[in-house]
């Protein structure tokens, strides 16, 4: 019998609330989505000002750094090189997803959506740089 790893709803909580601070840094009202590695959602916040439709695709993302366990510009870089048939692919090719490894196992990810993709990147990374540093980096 498998043995899966999962975030625990607090550290989500810490991964979102880290998140939103990197945000603010920034200056930019994004959507923010933490999954557990079953890809089900487990926080949902769209900061006020967030565009509204960046809620699923902070969602879309995040679900895919999961399921695929590699972050969305993985994705992303063969369909900006002409391979189109990513698209038939169930998964956001948007940069912005990233997975959260803890001991080399994939226990969730986090989607940002709402800023330039670069940007929703750039939180998700400091984000999980924060939170891996404040459990304990077990990369």
């Amino acid at each position: 019998m498998l043995t899966r790893h999962s975030l625990a709803l607090q550290e989500a909580k810490a991964l979102s609330a880290a998140a939103e601070q990197a945000a603010g840094t920034l200056g930019v009202q994004v959507s923010i989505v933490i999954v557990d590695s079953t890809t089900y959602a487990q926080v949902v916040v769209r900061m006020d000002g967030a565009p509204l439709m960046s809620a699923q695709g902070a969602f879309d993302k995040a679900r895919t750094a999961a399921e695929g366990g590699h972050p969305t510009s993985f994705f992303e870089k063969p369909l900006n090189a002409g391979r189109y048939s990513m698209l038939k692919l169930p998964h956001t090719p948007i940069e912005g997803g990233v997975p959260v490894f803890v001991s080399g196992e994939c226990v969730g990810a986090i989607g940002i959506a709402g800023a330039p993709p670069h940007l929703d990147a750039q939180i998700a990374e400091s984000a999980i740089e924060s939170f891996l540093k404040s459990y304990g980096d077990n990369r």
